[in-house]
């Protein structure tokens, strides 16, 4: 058991759960404040988002999810591409679900907390911090 704990503890996969949680949180809650208590419509409201999380998630995933100790040119510009493409999937979320679907202001968020992560993930830990190889 203490030894599962500890892999977990370790896991790049649970740092990047943990650093992205809360990098989530951020930009969930100013969308949210945005959308909903604002009026901002939606897709305006998902890039606001999108440029506060964009602050704070590359440091975050850089020094604690992937371990790697300085930025470098390689690794800022992929984060940027990464991100772009985080963003215009969370897009494709707002607008499937909004526009498309109909459904409330709110509903994106379950595929922008659950989906987007997945694959941000796998290409930053593929693409990005390579060579911060901790453990999966």
């Amino acid at each position: 058991m203490l030894a599962v704990l500890h892999h977990l503890r370790s896991s790049a996969l649970v740092r990047f759960a943990i650093s992205g949680g809360g990098v989530a949180v951020v930009a969930v809650a100013t969308y949210y404040l945005c959308a909903v208590s604002i009026g901002m419509a939606p897709l305006a409201a998902n890039l606001v988002a999108y440029l506060i999380q964009l602050m704070l998630s590359y440091e975050a995933h850089r020094r604690f999810s992937f371990r790697q100790e300085r930025a470098d040119r390689k690794s800022i510009a992929g984060y940027c591409i990464l991100s772009l493409g985080a963003l215009g999937l969370n897009s494709l979320w707002v607008w499937l679900l909004t526009d498309v679907a109909g459904q409330a202001r709110w509903t994106p968020i379950m595929p922008m907390v659950a989906v987007t992560p997945l694959v941000t993930f796998a290409i930053a830990r593929r693409w990005i911090f390579i060579s911060a190889r901790a453990p999966i």
